[in-house]
């Protein structure tokens, strides 16, 4: 059974995200939840060491200053939280490193393409005039509430092609003021909303498994096609563990 690493920051946000990953066949036990209050460097070398997978989750903004901006004054911005940041973008260079897939939701595909030189939209309804693209829960939304569709593109990478399997277009929930303005190198564009907004990324690497979305699949997973991403990057995942145990059994006999 492959072991996911959860990043998050609020105790009473994570929950979906670690049923999401029971409802796609994980035991609970293999879910090592990840928080900037016990994210020093060495710590992040253990548990890089024995992980399989890294699931990014949603929250707070990610610092401009990551993407090489200063605030905009009349972007409506959260106070930075520059330890979460910092701890993800650690998580991420070890994944980088060690290969180990990685799907990233909301806040999280947003810092995932930041950490691979992209940029944002810091206020979509400010710079991108698309005030009408989001839901709000402040709004009397439900969690699960379908605010729009999405449409896989046309690219060849085989993210965009299980997209489009799995419904083109594809009602999705969605709450968020910011987007993905620039992907990150190597980074696929795979799924678009009706305004142009990037909704799904991949990356186009043969050696490391990325995969992100702009909407929240773990409050969508009673539908077979978002529980399946989350069945997908466990997939990615148990691929990983084999390969992480053929390896060690390699050491331990060239040891004797």
């Amino acid at each position: 059974m492959p072991r996911i690493l959860v990043a998050y920051l609020r105790e009473d946000r994570v929950g979906p995200y670690v049923d999401a990953l029971a409802a796609a066949g994980l035991d609970r036990s293999e879910v090592v939840r990840v928080t900037p209050a016990h994210a020093d460097s060495a710590h992040l070398d253990q548990l890089a060491g024995g992980a399989d997978g890294l699931l990014l989750t949603g929250g707070a903004d990610v610092d401009t200053r990551l993407y090489g901006e200063e605030p905009n004054p009349e972007a409506h911005l959260d106070a930075p939280v520059r330890e979460r940041d910092q701890m993800e973008r650690e998580l991420l260079d070890r994944a980088r490193r060690q290969g180990i897939p990685v799907f990233a939701i909301c806040r999280g595909h947003q810092m995932l393409n930041v950490f691979l030189g992209g940029s944002l939209f810091q206020d979509l309804a400010l710079q991108a005039e698309r005030g009408g693209h989001d839901c709000f829960i402040e709004d009397g939304y439900a969690l699960d509430h379908r605010a729009h569709e999405v449409a896989a593109t046309d690219a060849g990478h085989p993210f965009a092609a299980r997209l489009r399997e799995l419904g083109n277009p594809l009602p999705v929930n969605s709450r968020h003021h910011q987007a993905v303005r620039r992907p990150g190198s190597g980074m696929v564009v795979t799924a678009l909303a009706p305004d142009g907004v990037i909704e799904a990324t991949a990356l186009e690497h043969p050696g490391w498994w990325v995969r992100s979305v702009q909407w929240h699949p773990e409050n969508l997973t009673a539908d077979p096609a978002h529980r399946a991403l989350f069945a997908d990057f466990l997939a990615a995942a148990r691929q990983h563990a084999e390969a992480r145990h053929h390896a060690g059994a390699r050491r331990k006999k060239g040891a004797r």
